[in-house]
């Protein structure tokens, strides 16, 4: 959750807009590069196990694809969530009207 406020923090600063105007988009960033780093079966454990097989030249099981949800990845999600509510009722009159 730090991680997500310090990034969230960041653009603000870089783009010298409001704390809620990023938080949806940080939130979502921060979900998609833990899924992304976290599955078995991803890009990056596809790359480590070829690197394996290249150095060692063991072949190994072809791991199948399987995400295991981490405490880390549920608190991406309901920050994601939770911003777009407040999003939704800060800018309420431009989505509704």
């Amino acid at each position: 959750m730090a991680a997500l406020i310090l990034l969230n923090y960041s653009f603000v600063f870089i783009f010298n807009t409001k704390f809620i105007d990023y938080s949806f988009v940080v939130g979502i960033i921060g979900a998609v590069t833990i899924k992304f780093f976290n599955s078995s079966g991803s890009f990056t454990g596809r790359h480590m196990d070829m690197r394996l097989r290249g150095t060692t030249g063991i072949k190994q099981e072809i791991q199948e694809k399987k995400f295991t949800p981490t405490i880390g990845f549920y608190t991406a999600i309901g920050y994601t969530l939770v911003s777009a509510i407040v999003l939704f009722f800060y800018y309420k009159d431009f989505f509704i009207s």
